[in-house]
């Protein structure tokens, strides 16, 4: 019995090391070189256990020290035997040089992912993780083909400029509700600037108590006075409204051939629009185009119930839905086990699909191999008007015999305003559509289930008066109560129309004539249930989301007049306005 209990404490100590055990780790603090002599500032945690590890990197702009202070990942990788880098981006808390949103991360990131790979502990095996801002950074990462990258897993993020900062055409004004709270505040600190807060937390306190609304509605948009100081590409960015190489700093479309790792795509249908549009985009372009096979084959994607960065196991209820306990997901599991296989080489066990989707109404998951699925059928669901004009129409298979047209008054001084612009939610729109600048159309009730999977198109025949004005539309699900819940961010669906032929040229209309549009990049799964309706709105703005449109056909970012449009949806033979729903068969 003793020598049994001696041979058991002597292999012990021959696998460790005097007071190691497999779960301590050693965290640290060190600075990381760049080409040009910058240094950034990470935390590292990392095993205990003498040897060599995988790594993962986490890069991000709203400092480490915040991000530590609760986010469990850091440490559950590092007790499944990950080296874990926590790094603020350039110019950013801990890290030295000047912080300019995006523009260093393509290069930067290429140098962290290599440094890491040559640390001592580190097995040269990389990957990559975090969402939205610290998402983009590892497409940016990935068009440098960093030789150490094996495997990135970017949530929640674009994949590029034009549907990012100006989407439809539209300049996103959110960038103010960025830069004011999280970015400022460093830099006035940087600065020895006593003018304001120095931290994000008071300064977001500030923010928030402010009188937003005046800044959303300054004209010119060139000339708003918050960030001349400090955020100078904020009017760079307006100044370069169409598509151009001028945007290839934070554009990654181009580059996926020379993609060599997979990656974790995730994404929710109340994201902002970018969200979900980055996602699809980004894993059809990896599975077409991406240049090894592991690369086209272990990329996944995952689309549930979330807004932005809201993954979490114990959240269900967004806005005034609840999904119900699937919509919950233990993400930093799925994660690592995605990881085990790619960076440790392990058995694939109980690994994600290639594709699951998140079916709202119904509330459970469903697999596929490719997106959209295949089994979608695009159904035409026409807009037809029902009695006098600026009334509700009617949303129906069939065309209208009839020449109709519905028009409204768009005035920009008074736009459409979405009260879950800051953190997008499902909830009732009642009180949206009964404005006078909203076209409502609203289908017969469902004789059974009808399940909408894919990309909502609307495809849209207006004119206006102006020589350039905007177009949106949404989708609801009408209950048995009279709720008109949308199914989708409002902030998707939307489209300047000097924009209508293409983001690379501006090109206006002609007052009363009639354009075929089409509108897209809106994605949902939701299951419509018997007895509900479905109903589409249609408006012409969307604030604070994008800039209203002043409508007068100039240029946009140093205009100061704003003047009313009357615009018009036409639905007749000619002209049939339609909804394209990718309707899945149901057993």
């Amino acid at each position: 019995m003793c020598k049994l209990i001696l041979t058991v404490v002597f292999c012990w100590q021959t696998v460790f090391s005097f007071g190691q055990h497999p779960l301590n780790m050693v965290r640290e603090e060190v600075m990381i070189p760049m080409r040009d002599g910058v240094k950034l500032g990470a935390i590292v945690y990392r095993p205990e256990q003498e040897g060599r590890y995988p790594a993962l990197v986490y890069r991000t702009p709203y400092g480490v020290d915040d991000y530590d202070s609760y986010a469990e990942f850091p440490l559950k990788a590092a007790k499944q035997g990950y080296v874990v880098f926590l790094v603020d981006v350039r110019g950013r808390l801990r890290s030295e040089g000047e912080f300019e949103a995006y523009r260093n991360e393509k290069k930067d990131g290429y140098d962290v992912i290599e440094w890491v790979a040559q640390q001592p502990y580190c097995n040269g095996k990389i990957g990559t993780y975090g969402g939205s801002y610290p998402g983009i950074v590892q497409w940016q990462a990935m068009s440098e083909v960093p030789p150490h990258l094996v495997a990135a897993a970017p949530e929640m993020t674009p994949i590029g400029s034009h549907h990012f900062i100006y989407y439809g055409g539209a300049f996103s004004h959110p960038w103010i509700d960025w830069f004011m709270p999280y970015i400022l505040a460093d830099k006035r600190k940087r600065a020895n600037d006593p003018s304001g807060p120095w931290d994000d937390e008071p300064a977001t306190e500030a923010w928030e108590k402010s009188d937003r609304k005046q800044w959303y509605q300054y004209r010119p948009l060139i000339d708003l006075p918050l960030m001349k100081r400090y955020a100078p590409e904020y009017y760079e960015w307006l100044n370069h409204p169409d598509y151009s190489s001028w945007w290839d700093f934070v554009n990654m479309e181009k580059d996926f051939a020379r993609f060599r790792n997979p990656v974790f795509l995730e994404s929710g249908w109340y994201d902002a629009a970018y969200g979900p549009e980055g996602a699809t985009r980004g894993f059809n372009k990896m599975r077409k185009e991406a240049a090894t096979e592991i690369a086209r084959e272990e990329t996944i994607l995952m689309l549930g119930p979330w807004n932005h960065t809201s993954l979490n196991t114990r959240k269900t209820t967004f806005g005034e839905v609840n999904f119900g306990t699937n919509a919950g997901i233990d993400y930093d599991a799925a994660l690592l086990q995605w990881f085990d296989v790619l960076l440790k080489g392990e058995a694939k066990r109980n690994l994600l699909p290639r594709v699951s989707i998140f079916t709202m109404g119904e509330n459970k998951w469903h697999v596929f191999t490719e997106w959209p699925p295949s089994a979608a059928i695009p159904t035409s669901f026409y807009l037809k008007q029902e009695g006098k004009k600026n009334v509700a129409g009617i949303l129906t298979n069939e065309i209208s015999p009839i020449a109709t047209s519905t028009s409204y008054v768009f005035d920009p001084n008074v736009p459409f305003w979405d009260k879950s612009y800051e953190k997008s939610y499902p909830y009732d729109q009642r009180g949206n559509e009964s404005r006078n600048d909203v076209i409502v159309y609203t289908s017969a009730p469902l004789e059974s289930d009808l399940e909408v999977t894919g990309e909502i198109v609307a495809e849209l025949f207006v004119s206006s008066t102006a020589k350039d004005t905007d177009f949106s539309f949404t989708l609801c699900d009408v209950l048995l109560d009279g709720k008109s819940i949308n199914v989708h961010g409002l902030d998707a669906g939307y489209l300047r129309m000097r924009y209508r032929n293409g983001y690379e040229r501006q090109e206006l209309m002609q007052p009363k004539e009639v354009y075929k549009i089409r509108i897209g990049q809106v994605y949902t799964s939701n299951l419509f249930k018997k007895g509900h309706r479905m109903r589409v709105y249609i408006t012409s703005s969307k604030a604070p989301h994008y800039d209203p449109n002043p409508n007068t056909g100039t240029e946009i970012a140093t205009e100061k007049k704003l003047v009313p449009a009357t615009n018009t949806i036409h639905h007749t033979q000619k002209y049939a306005s339609r909804i394209i729903l990718p309707v899945m068969p149901r057993d």
